[in-house]
């Protein structure tokens, strides 16, 4: 009995490593379960969305992502601290790098229309003479304009609305971006989704399409209704860099404070300007839209590459009447801010 006592009281200085080790471990587990928890998350497949609202000839695998229906070979997620390479590599924290997914799949846009990659890679460019809004996937509206020379910035504000009243399994996005003119190549997106990632709640991620023939996201994070986003895209170049190849994504929830950022490297120059669109697959009744029926952009803020303030002369464009459901589209502008009707 007294030599089991001095055996484990006498000498604690042998207990200490065990103790370290606990420490850390316990320190280390929340963050780790939490990322499991975060890269286990996938997107909404084909296969989930009701049969009537669903293109018959886009694949049942195929999942859709702010581009449209790609194929999981061709969407790629960029973890925290990893950037994504002009290649579609990615850099890891410590400086190994990660292959780019490799993609020789179509994709879709919501009617199912077939997209084929490029010899180079790339999705085909889509011109954008005439154009109010891009016609190769979901986009329902948007208030957008061409700026006439590259941005060096792009920040917009908006609410994370109310759940859906028919919660099905649509998927409905909201976000500001950036894109190319006069051909498109790829889009940076900060953007809030419902039923994203097959979660039936709101979720923020950063986008980038599609660098490679792929479309590339950050994990989502989880975010509430009522609860502010701010959405931001800028050069990582400096001021008086007019065509640069290293930028951010930010999308913020102000609210609970949590963020998302994918660094990447877009193709072309960014000169096409979205202060807001909506865009949804999989619905069929107009109660599958947020109860708002109004998202409103606000404190929207462009910049040249110089970094002085740009103002915007914003144009619209909004579904077809041909698209249904008909929901009430409409569009409106004022001061830093834009609006979204349906």
């Amino acid at each position: 009995m007294n030599y089991s006592k001095r055996r484990l009281f006498t000498s604690p200085q042998h207990l200490w490593p065990f103790v370290f080790a606990w420490l850390f471990l316990t320190m280390l587990t929340p963050a780790h379960a939490a990322d499991a928890a975060s890269s286990a998350r996938q997107l909404t497949t084909v296969a989930t969305l009701s049969e009537a609202a669903r293109p018959a000839n886009v694949p049942s695998d195929y999942v859709v992502t702010p581009n449209g229906f790609f194929s999981p070979d061709c969407v790629q997620v960029i973890h925290a601290h990893e950037n994504l390479r002009a290649d579609g590599s990615i850099r890891q924290s410590d400086g190994t790098v990660r292959a780019p997914a490799k993609c020789g799949r179509a994709h879709y846009d919501r009617q199912g229309h077939s997209i084929a990659p490029t010899a180079a890679g790339h999705a085909a460019p889509v011109s954008t003479a005439n154009a109010v809004e891009p016609d190769y996937h979901g986009w329902i509206e948007s208030v957008n304009y061409q700026n006439g020379s590259n941005v060096g910035r792009l920040r917009a504000s908006w609410k994370v609305p109310s759940t859906p009243n028919d919660a099905g399994n649509q998927t409905v996005f909201f976000f500001p971006g950036l894109e190319q003119t006069p051909t498109v190549q790829s889009i940076l997106q900060p953007v809030l989704g419902w039923n994203g990632f097959n979660d039936h709640t709101w979720t923020i991620a950063s986008w980038n399409c599609c660098t490679a023939g792929t479309t590339t996201h950050t994990d989502p994070v989880n975010v509430s209704p009522g609860d502010e986003i701010v959405g931001d895209m800028y050069s990582l170049c400096g001021v008086g860099v007019y065509d640069c190849g290293s930028w951010s994504i930010v999308t913020q929830d102000t609210t609970n404070g949590q963020s998302v950022t994918l660094n990447t490297a877009p193709q072309g120059e960014l000169q096409w300007v979205f202060g807001g669109v909506l865009e949804v697959y999989g619905f069929s009744s107009c109660n599958q839209l947020p109860p708002e029926a109004s998202t409103q952009f606000y404190g929207v803020s462009v910049w040249d590459t110089n970094g002085n303030v740009l103002s915007p002369s914003w144009q619209g464009g909004f579904a077809s009447s041909s698209l249904s459901p008909q929901c009430n589209y409409n569009l409106a502008v004022g001061p830093g801010s834009v609006y979204l009707y349906y």
